[in-house]
């Protein structure tokens, strides 16, 4: 029998409301013991002194473009995750071709069990090629292995379609991702209406179009009892109906992408790649209130969004939308949130691993004993510099290179198993 103990990590357990010093025993890739002094003759040791050890990352949206895979795929897209302590990812269904049928879903499915690094986790589209008409075969795509639904890239625009795909993912317990942005309002859209839009001549993206959709969406998911997970907010309005909407009971939830709730539209005017991103990055005022929205528990999940693209960084107009981060979201996160105050180090693990956990209903976000061993060894007390050419994404459309951040992993550990090690 395989035998490892972490040793004198800072563990965190999130369910728990712990964080102290522990080791771990793990046994054929398995939690088996949490305490101190654990002894075994034959077990490797890994020492964790003086860092965190915490539960691998899940990441509820990411874009890893397989099937096509020429932009990401299964190999380099969960490279990228391993290093950057996800452990399990979640891929959007806009891929060629869609995600629509049980079919596609289980060659993904089979293709990360090959070649994977972490725990790849489909969505399936809610509708046939995505095109908000005709509901996809829920059943069928469950059993092939998905574990929610988004049109993601598209908002469904007919209500009456909404509520049946409400109905229906509830009934199949998948949790519905909306894309909420009214296309009719941004329509071609490149970043966000207001100075800078003005200033470079651009068309933009009212905050409107998110906001009207999330307002009818809720509004669904109110009426029909039903769960709808906000995809991505970006507004200030947007932030407010979720908060309101809670308050009512209404079985609501969101996600926050890093560069929401670290850049603004301003950054747009430096020229750097990764800036064009749907929905487009906002106001201040905009980045404020997300900001609030994690503090008070308006916003549940920290996601990336991860989409890589190739991309000049210099055609805001003719460039697709894209950003790619998924192997530095941890330290963008610990830096913009932990380091400044906003939100407690188990805040943070709350919202990148136990809180998406729960709202997809898998293994996973947790360290208990009977547990599977995925977990992340975390250094906090070190600097460094994001190097985008070292990315093991395809996707170097990145505005972040040459930033300092705190919070890198240092060890992703799948089922017992060491994906990534950088120096322990």
């Amino acid at each position: 029998m395989k035998r490892t103990i972490i040793k004198n990590g800072v563990v965190v357990i999130p369910e728990e409301g712990l964080i102290g010093e522990r080791d771990l025993l793990i046994e054929e890739g398995t939690v088996t013991c949490i305490g101190r002094g654990i002894h075994k003759e034959d077990a490797e040791i890994i020492d964790a002194s003086n860092r965190y050890v915490i539960p691998g990352l899940v990441d509820i949206h990411a874009h890893l473009r397989d099937p096509e895979g020429e932009e990401e795929d299964i190999i380099s897209g969960t490279s990228a995750c391993a290093k950057g302590g996800v452990t399990s990812v979640c891929c959007m269904p806009n891929t060629n071709p869609c995600m629509d049928n049980p079919t596609i879903v289980k060659y993904v499915v089979l293709t990360a069990q090959r070649y994977g690094k972490v725990r790849v986790y489909p969505i399936g589209a809610m509708t046939v090629g995505r095109e908000g008409k005709v509901l996809a075969p829920y059943d069928r795509m469950k059993e092939a292995g998905i574990v929610a639904v988004s049109d993601d890239g598209n908002w469904v625009e007919d209500p009456m379609v909404m509520k049946s795909i409400l109905e229906s993912s509830n009934l199949y317990n998948l949790l519905p991702i909306s894309h909420c942005e009214d296309k009719r309002i941004s329509m071609n859209g490149v970043i966000n209406e207001g100075m800078v839009s003005l200033k470079l001549g651009l068309p933009g993206i009212p905050s409107l179009s998110e906001t009207i959709a999330v307002a009818r969406d809720v509004i669904i998911a109110k009426e029909t009892n039903s769960r709808v997970h906000i995809a991505h907010i970006s507004a200030k309005d947007s932030v407010g109906i979720v908060r309101i909407a809670k308050d009512l009971g209404v079985r609501v939830s969101a996600e926050v992408t890093p560069h929401h709730f670290i850049l603004t539209e301003d950054e747009i005017l430096n020229g750097k790649k990764g800036l064009k991103v749907n929905p487009p990055l906002r106001k201040r005022e905009d980045k404020a209130s997300i900001i609030e929205g994690l503090k008070d528990g308006t916003i549940d999940v920290i996601a990336s969004d991860h989409a890589p693209r190739k991309t000049s960084g210099g055609d805001l107009l003719n460039d697709p939308f894209g950003i790619s981060s998924i192997e530095i979201m941890l330290p963008l996160a610990y830096t913009f949130l932990v380091k400044t105050g906003h939100l407690s180090f188990l805040e943070l693990i709350e919202k990148l691993s136990y809180n998406p956990s729960r709202l997809l209903g898998i293994d996973g976000g947790s360290i208990s004993v009977g547990k599977r061993a995925d977990l992340v060894i975390v250094d906090t007390s070190t600097k460094e510099t994001v190097k985008v050419d070292s990315f093991l994404s395809k996707g170097k459309n990145s505005p972040y290179d040459g930033l300092e951040l705190f919070g890198w992993p240092v060890m992703t550990i799948v089922g017992g198993k060491i994906v990534y090690a950088r120096d322990i």
